[in-house]
């Protein structure tokens, strides 16, 4: 029987953009903080303040305006599995 190919689920394909600051699977090699071992509840969070203004920030803010709230929980919820995924 042929193969069925693996759908990437969303909120990896929606992390791709977080590499470039935050390192390969959130784990930052920089003073830009590691999001790798985060929990998807404390990344939401975070994203979401981020996005209201209620967390202050350079960039942050002006990245997280970008997603929807259901792709902030996509990203959160892919970023929280990966610490669970390898350990």
């Amino acid at each position: 029987a042929p193969e069925q190919s693996k759908s990437i689920p969303r909120g990896e394909i929606l992390s791709l953009s977080c590499a470039g600051c935050h390192g390969t699977d959130g784990k930052s090699e920089s003073i830009i903080p590691t999001i790798y071992g985060r929990s998807a509840e404390y990344i939401e969070s975070a994203l979401l303040d981020f996005k209201s203004g209620a967390r202050p920030s350079t960039v942050m803010g002006r990245h997280a305006k970008g997603y929807s709230d259901e792709e902030i929980h996509q990203i959160a919820e892919y970023f929280g599995s990966l610490s669970t995924m390898n350990n």
